[in-house]
Formats: C-alpha cells, structure tokens, sequence
C-alpha cells in the first residue's frame, strides 16, 4: 500500500510538473499583437523541397518543446499513451492518427495547443509557450501522422 502511494504521489508530481510548467526561456520576445501565419500563406506544403530547410529548422525546435511538453500524457511517439495519460479520461489525442490528424486545419491544432481542451492546459496562456513556438510544435505534429501529412505546413 505505501508503495503504491509512493508511485501515485510521484505520478501526480509529475503530471503537475508536466502540465503547470514555468515560463519557457526563449531569447526573443513575442508582442502581444504577434499572430501566427494565416493557413492561406505562402508556406510549402510537407515535403515539397520548397524551403525545407526552414521548415526542418521549426520542426527542430517543435520536437524539442513537445519532449518537455507534450509527451508526458501524449508519449514520446504521440500515440497518447504518455506516463501521464493513465490517470486521464478522455486520453490524450493521438497524434499518430493521420485519420484524424491530417483533417484538422493548422489554425484548429494551434487553437487547441495555445487554449487547451478538456484536460490539456492551455500552453498559449501565461507566457508558457509563444505563438512561435506553439506554431513549431504544430509543424512537428505534422510530422507524426500516418498516413503522412501532405499540406500546407503552420
């Protein structure tokens, strides 16, 4: 029984680590009137050659953040079934899912990243993540589904 107290105490103080994070250090500053690019912007679709260096670059970066942020509940992979997911209800989406996935608009997934949903916080709201850096995260989850995704990249 005190094991499993134990195990249940470090859980929480993980998933409390996880979710209420401290203000992200980033060497620029974001205004608040900054906004992320509109989905009918000139950026390459996946894969197009077009600026993929560029777009690997924010990827990059999407990865790193998602590793500190995300993956406690949506895992390393993003299939959901993070440390922290066992405890929630509804589970953490799957971002493996290209079903799903590649049908949400890029606007739709930095809505979700930026105010949360149910029970994922809202990362957007006290200077937790910028809308930079959300716009990353969103390119890396781009990254994730299967079938792949094939349009315009955030």
């Amino acid at each position: 029984m005190i094991a499993f107290l134990v195990v249940l105490g470090a859980l929480a103080n993980a998933l409390l680590i996880g979710c209420g994070g401290s203000k992200s250090e980033s060497t620029s500053q974001q205004s608040a009137t900054d906004t992320p690019p509109a989905e009918t912007s000139a950026r390459p679709a996946m894969g197009s050659g077009a600026g993929d260096d560029s777009v690997s670059a924010e990827i990059a970066a999407g990865m790193e953040i998602y590793v500190q942020r995300c993956s406690l509940c949506h895992g390393k992979e993003g299939k959901g079934d993070g440390p922290g997911a066992a405890g929630l209800n509804p589970k953490p989406r799957n971002h493996t899912d290209g079903t799903y996935m590649n049908d949400r608009s890029n606007a739709e997934l930095i809505d979700v990243i930026e105010n949360g949903k149910g029970q994922m916080p809202a990362w957007g709201k006290g200077g937790v993540l910028d809308k930079n850096q959300i716009r990353h995260v969103t390119a890396y989850l781009r990254t994730l589904a299967t079938p792949k995704y094939t349009g315009p990249m955030p």
